[in-house]
């Protein structure tokens, strides 16, 4: 044999390894190969030690067969123990790579450690690593169920021979594996945590071994829709990656890769594709493009770019992962059918429907050639093949290609998941184009059974924002629903039960999960959990100073980081808070239309208006399918069935309404009463005749309806509806089932009034904005606190946020001072609303330094312990404004105060003198201590100012409003 290549170069012939050890250089693109002659029956071990590089080692029989492959030590260190029996004569080669990953430049040192007869222990541990590297290649190939064989096979040698040793986990992590893509969740789990708890035993939990497998078990958990559970193995097992291999890890690449596909299933495109570009860049990093994971990689991307709509990016991107999969794995693999179907679904969506349908049919071939007929991956292909159909008009085929997709989903996937209900929505989409009102609302409840499901599970975990990108990925689910009774079934009464169940179930749902988040936890005896909260706290008063910082503080860059920081701190303190809150929603009162209306007093009708956009389910273009948005209503009473009704166009109502609110905040304007007109006509007209014979409105508004005092709408007979109804507003109907739950008493009132906002003494210009002082508001404090024994009054420099922030539950807190929502500026990196919108306390117009301490914003007000206050008054201008968000109200104070636990808010809509306020205020008061309702006392004080000639214009009575529980502050109606 010769003495061996140069230093670096690749060998031609492979040289012998002896007892000596032999130091080596090896590039990441050489391969070294070593030769052994054995005996038949022969064992022989080599130790391959690993100085600076990570290698890989495969033994070749001298049949050029593979018999073992080899790469356990992960990083540059570490020994590779290669065994190998000679089952003939012969001469066998070790072949030595950098492994992918490796370092750059590194060298290893090989040696003979041992050469004896082999004994039945070592024949079981060959037969089971060369079933191995025969199950990679099936799994390749897309031969699951037969790679299943060979691994279970090689699992079984395991275990006889070396019990639950590193080999055994590894096998069970692979075999974990293939069962994932069968699919059989059930066994793929049971050996997944089979592997972890075997490297966790012998390795430790930070070891990255056991990170790879738990980031395995995410991916399971993910496909099966369980983004909390998926989430909480990710990011530990990042960390874990990252601290011990680096970021330039294939581990730590999959991993990434795990965690964009976890972002796609939240609706989170911009944090996917950040996280795949982070994933490809570390591949470029360590030259790996030529992989098959780079190519994985670029279908994900392309995949992103088609959800944004951008085809053309798609589909070049798309092209380049199928040419690399060809290249890699030969034309036809099983890899390429991926990128296959994808570019399938790009040409759809160009109306290209040949080319589609050739994509989509050779990606079926390869499927179901490699897995059979009844596979998911087939299934995705059925699902693109059935759209395409329908696209065409061709719905007998369409419909029989879905119901095939669909039993396979159901069989594979089970009842609950995006898959199916991909597959379920299809069908109904399909039936409605058809005309089939029947089949196609029968279908439609099947899908918003499984969008129900999918919402319990997507929030019970994750900050606001997830939970936010969440809901509004599955918007157009509910479009479907409502346009299926608004536009196709008008007159079907399971049309019009589905959708407003619909509503019901989704509307302020983000809301909902973050209130019972934050009362499951202060109602939690854990000290730990406590904790958790107190810190959110200083995280959210630390970043409304960073947010709100004057002139002084951090600018430019150093404030967008540090606002990004903290709010990566405060996501993961609300994720850690909103999983253990999901143990107390799972005892919660399901959401029901028959539960819901049972909560509706038989004198009253709720009122829940939506945005949606009309769906056409003919179109042949998903992206096509969508019209503007419009405005519609459901009326729904203690019984009977919703009725819908679709408002109109919602830009054109939007544009009559903002014009209505110019003239309510203006009384000099005298054309108030013709543009109320006209909006009742809008919005109330259309539902009259469901209303009839009702005293009270509950009223749960949508968009620009958020801005709206309904009470200063006008019939036709020129009444205000103030004057025929008390109005209560909720952000959702589902409110009425919150409002069941018991909360206690609460402590002394706490009323806040008159603060001394302070002076800018620099010489500087005066801070913007500016809070000019109150005095007035103090006579009002005193009056309300005169009426209320025991109540504390903090005014002065003692009206401060610090003093705001001790309160703990008063049954009453009443705040009269300045409240603010300052426009999110193009570029501010304070884009987050809760940030900007807040109430001026003590020390509000100090210098920079001071300047946070005397600001509550409505994000810090959101973590109070409101938790049995009946009524929060905000005796202050614009303290209802906020950012709107179609589906979940306004972001402002209000949202914060429930947030925080409160019962009811009350809030102005636009600035009133200190008198007006002072006078509607202790009106309602009073009303309240004489035992009026909190809905009642308010409307009695506005129909006392309407009464004066002077305070009849809107400006006056209509700004304040009254939302959640309208009863008695004992409670009762």
């Amino acid at each position: 044999m010769p003495a061996g290549p140069p230093p670096g170069a690749t060998t031609a012939d492979p040289w012998d390894v002896t007892g000596v050890p032999v130091t080596r250089e090896l590039p990441r693109r050489a391969e070294h190969r070593y030769a052994i002659t054995l005996e038949a029956g022969e064992f022989a071990r080599v130790l391959v030690e690993q100085r600076g590089t990570d290698v890989a080692v495969r033994v070749r029989a001298p049949d050029a067969q593979v018999l073992a492959e080899f790469d356990r030590a992960t990083g540059g260190s570490g020994t590779e123990e290669v065994e190998v029996v000679a089952p003939a004569a012969g001469a066998f080669v070790i072949a030595v790579t950098a492994a992918p990953g490796a370092p750059r430049a590194g060298s290893y040192a090989i040696r003979l450690d041992a050469r004896r007869a082999a004994t039945w222990t070592d024949r079981l541990l060959q037969e089971s690593r060369t079933l191995q590297v025969a199950a990679a290649g099936l799994e390749r190939d897309g031969r699951f169920d037969a790679a299943r064989v060979e691994l279970t096979r090689a699992l079984d040698d395991a275990e006889s021979a070396c019990g639950g040793d590193l080999e055994t986990a590894t096998i069970a992590e692979r075999l974990a594996g293939v069962y994932r893509k069968l699919p059989d969740a059930g066994r793929a789990e049971a050996l997944y945590r089979r592997a972890i708890d075997i490297d966790a035993r012998l390795l430790g939990r930070r070891d990255p071994r056991t990170a790879r497998a738990q980031v395995g078990l995410a991916v399971l958990y993910q496909r099966q829709g369980d983004r909390a559970k998926a989430e909480a193995l990710l990011e530990p097992s990042l960390a874990t990656i990252e601290t011990t291999l680096g970021p330039a890890h294939p581990w730590y690449v999959s991993a990434l890769a795990a965690l964009g596909n976890l972002r796609d299933a939240a609706g989170d495109l911009a944090d996917e594709e950040r996280i795949i570009r982070r994933a490809l860049a570390a591949l470029d990093a360590i030259e790996e493009q030529d992989s098959a994971q780079y190519a994985s990689l670029l279908n994900d991307l392309g995949e992103v770019y088609r959800q944004k709509g951008d085809y053309a990016s798609a589909e070049t991107t798309l092209s380049r992962a199928l040419a690399l999969d060809d290249r890699l794995l030969g034309s036809g693999s099983y890899a390429s059918a991926t990128p296959l179907q994808n570019l399938g679904i790009v040409a759809r969506e160009h109306r290209n429907y040949p080319l589609a349908i050739a994509y989509n049919m050779r990606a079926l071939a390869i499927r179901e050639r490699a897995v059979g007929p009844d596979h998911p991956d087939v299934a995705h292909v059925l699902t693109n093949l059935a759209n395409i159909y329908r696209a065409t008009g061709d719905m007998t085929r369409a419909l029989d290609t879905q119901v095939r997709a669909l039993r396979i989903w159901e069989h594979a996937a089970g009842p609950y998941q995006q898959a199916t209900l991909l597959a379920v929505g299809n069908i109904a989409r399909t039936y409605a184009a058809a005309g089939d009102v029947e089949h196609a609302v029968e279908y439609q409840r099947r899908a918003d059974r499984i969008v129900e499901k999918e919402l319990a599970l997507n929030l019970a975990a994750g900050s606001e924002r997830q939970k936010l990108l969440f809901v509004r990925s599955i918007a157009g689910r509910t479009d479907r629903t409502l346009s299926l009774h608004l536009a196709q079934a008008p007159g079907n009464p399971e049309a019009a039960a589905l959708a407003a169940s619909a509503l019901l179930q989704r509307k302020g749902r983000v809301l909902d999960a973050m209130i019972d988040t934050l009362a499951g936890v202060r109602r939690a005896a854990g000290s730990r959990d406590r904790d958790r909260l107190d810190e959110l706290k200083v995280t959210m008063s630390q970043l409304a100073g960073v947010a709100l910082g004057r002139p002084g503080g951090p600018s430019g860059e150093d404030r967008r980081t540090a606002i990004d920081r903290l709010e990566a701190q405060r996501e993961r303190l609300e994720a850690e808070l909103s999983a253990h809150s999901a143990r107390f929603r799972a005892h919660a009162q399901p959401v029901t239309l028959e539960s819901v209306q049972a909560a509706i007093p038989p004198d009253a009708a709720l009122l829940e208006f939506a945005i949606f956009h009309p769906f056409n389910p003919r179109a042949e273009r998903t992206a096509d399918a969508y019209g503007a948005s419009h405005y519609a209503v459901y009326v729904l009473r203690t019984s009977g069935v919703p009725r819908g009704v679709d408002l109109g166009d919602a830009t054109a109502i939007d544009t009559r309404l903002q014009a209505l609110i110019a003239s309510l905040r203006n009384p000099d304007r005298q054309d108030v009463a013709q543009r109320a007109r006209a909006i009742y006509d809008l919005l109330i007209q259309p539902i009259a005749s469901s209303i009839g014979g009702v005293t009270r409105l509950l009223v749960s508004p949508d968009g620009e309806l958020n801005r709206l005092p309904f009470e200063a709408l006008v019939d036709g007979r020129g009444r205000y509806l103030v004057q025929q109804y008390p109005i209560t507003y909720l952000t959702s109907g589902r409110d009425l089932l919150r409002m069941q739950v018991p909360r206690g008493a609460g402590g002394p009132a706490v009323i806040v009034a008159d603060p001394l906002f302070g002076e800018n003494t620099s010489a500087s210009r005066r801070p913007a904005p500016y809070f000019a002082p109150l005095a007035a508001t103090a006579e009002e404090g005193r009056a309300i606190t005169a009426l209320f024994p025991g109540a504390a009054m903090l005014t002065g420099r003692f009206a401060s946020k610090s003093a705001l922030l001790k309160v703990r539950s008063p049954r009453l807190l009443h705040i009269a001072s300045h409240g603010f929502f300052q426009p999110d500026a193009p570029g501010d990196a304070a884009g987050n609303p809760l940030l900007r919108s807040g109430v001026a306390l003590a020390g509000a117009n100090l210098s920079a330094g001071e300047s946070t301490a005397g600001v509550l914003t409505a994000l810090e007000a959101s973590g109070l312990n409101l938790w049995g206050t009946k009524l929060v008054t905000l005796s202050a201008c614009d303290t209802g404004l906020g950012e709107l968000r179609n589906g979940e109200g306004v972001y402002g104070l209000r949202r914060a105060f429930v947030v925080a636990g409160s019962e009811t808010q009350v809030m102005s809509l636009w600035p009133v003198s200190d008198a007006v306020s002072r006078e509607t205020m202790v009106a309602y008061y009073t009303a309240l201590r004489a035992g009026l309702g909190r809905g009642d006392a308010l409307r009695q004080a506005k129909l006392a100012l309407l009464k004066r000639p002077s305070r009849q214009h809107p400006y006056y009575w209509a700004s304040f409003t009254q939302s959640g529980e309208w009863g008695s502050l004992d409670g009762r109606r």
